[in-house]
């Protein structure tokens, strides 16, 4: 499987919510942090990321990786986004928050989401909140690897949202 650009390179007019970068932030430890500079990059390209995630009643979530192919025990980074299009709505912008609901061949891989809570709106939520349109970043990066040669894909569905499914190789390092 070649690499392939997943980024729009036409100069496409981005909508005024996401021409500002709110930087990505990852958990190390008790703290805190920025994400490493390479997460970031990939977060980054969602404005001219070509294939989003479906548009549900106003709403989309999306998976963003580097590449499309990896070698086996390379760490393969997945970056989540959550969008907001139509207006009147918030969206809790703080984090790294939990991924929920996310499924690696088919697998799930992460805890599912709360029953009968939307975990885009938060019920004890104590930090910024914008008006939509919005996007929020902040989710935890996945991080995989895989010991042996295959093809696998990866995609994040919480409630009636499900992202765009991300499917990448891993190919022998030899």
């Amino acid at each position: 499987m070649a690499n392939h650009d997943p980024v729009q390179n036409l100069k496409d007019d981005i909508p005024e919510h996401l021409r500002h970068w709110p930087g990505l932030f990852v958990r190390s430890g008790d703290h805190i942090v920025e994400a490493p500079a390479e997460d970031q990059a990939v977060a980054q390209t969602y404005p001219r990321w070509r294939d989003k995630g479906p548009l549900i009643a106003g709403r989309r979530i999306t998976c963003l990786v580097r590449k499309t192919t990896y070698c086996v025990n390379e760490a393969i980074h997945i970056v989540h986004v959550y969008e907001v299009l139509v207006p009147g709505q918030l969206v809790y912008v703080m984090g790294p928050k939990p991924v929920y609901g996310e499924y690696l061949d088919e697998r799930l891989v992460t805890l599912e989401p709360p029953s009968g809570e939307d975990p885009f709106v938060p019920q004890n939520y104590d930090g910024r909140a914008l008006p939509s349109p919005a996007v929020d970043y902040n989710y935890d990066v996945t991080i995989y690897s895989f010991s042996v040669p295959g093809r696998h894909q990866t995609y994040w569905r919480v409630g009636e949202l499900r992202s765009n499914t991300l499917e990448f190789e891993v190919v022998s390092s030899d």
